[in-house]
């Protein structure tokens, strides 16, 4: 049986992925930080649910340490948690939110990697899914800029990581996800959403579930050659 982990899994991406992984017969090792109540909800003996705070080095890598104390072999790492400071302005971003941001959504994937790289290699496989954002294109807007910061950082970093993992076979690729109708920009009041659509060539958000079919396929069997690759799904933008 192939396994998985999902970091940030409880909603959003993270739990379509939970839920399509499980279809496909994949042990699934869900992370979580806070909240576990959606993932509480499936009934299935192939999830495993571990909480972790992405923002504290030695959790991080606990986290992966603790899934190789239990298994030989992880077959995929998606790196999808993230942290977005919802409707804060330019001027109220402070070196403390910029911290934060960067330790989640750039410092946990590395040290995630490396320490899935380390157990990994000596398999010579392993497939690491990083996903970014539409935003890095654009330059995000000054009230995300910790956020696209972050993010553009995290694309960087997966082209250097994929130099490196390819002497052991394992493909290393981020997904930059545009516009999709998740929790955050549900709840961002701050954004005109009918104008922000109207953007997209396709002329409408993607669904969480369309873009976990995207993570299933780059991390599974099919592919095969694409690695350092920032494949970008994001209705035409």
């Amino acid at each position: 049986m192939k396994t998985v982990l999902i970091t940030g899994a409880n909603s959003g991406i993270g739990y379509s992925c939970v839920e399509l992984f499980l279809k496909g017969g994949y042990k699934v090792y869900a992370h979580y930080h806070n909240q576990k109540d959606h993932l509480e909800v499936i009934k299935n003996k192939n999830l495993i649910l571990i909480q972790a705070d992405l923002s504290k080095e030695i959790e991080t890598i606990d986290l992966m340490r603790n899934i190789f104390d239990k298994i030989e072999i992880l077959d995929i790492l998606v790196n999808n948690a993230a942290f977005y400071k919802r409707d804060s302005s330019f001027e109220d971003i402070s070196f403390e939110d910029l911290n934060y941001t960067m330790h989640v959504n750039l410092y946990a994937p590395f040290l995630l990697s490396k320490e899935y790289l380390k157990h990994m290699k000596v398999h010579n496989k392993g497939n690491i899914i990083n996903i970014s954002s539409i935003g890095v294109k654009y330059g995000g807007t000054p009230c995300s800029i910790a956020y696209t910061v972050s993010k553009s950082a995290l694309e960087t970093m997966t082209i250097s990581f994929a130099k490196e993992a390819a002497k052991y076979n394992v493909l290393v690729n981020a997904l930059r996800i545009g516009v999709t109708d998740t929790k955050i920009h549900a709840n961002a009041s701050s954004k005109n959403m009918e104008k922000r659509i109207e953007m997209i060539p396709l002329k409408r958000m993607a669904l969480s579930d369309e873009i976990a079919q995207y993570i299933l396929f780059f991390s599974s069997n099919k592919n095969t050659y694409v690695t350092g690759s920032i494949i970008t799904i994001a209705g035409g933008e």
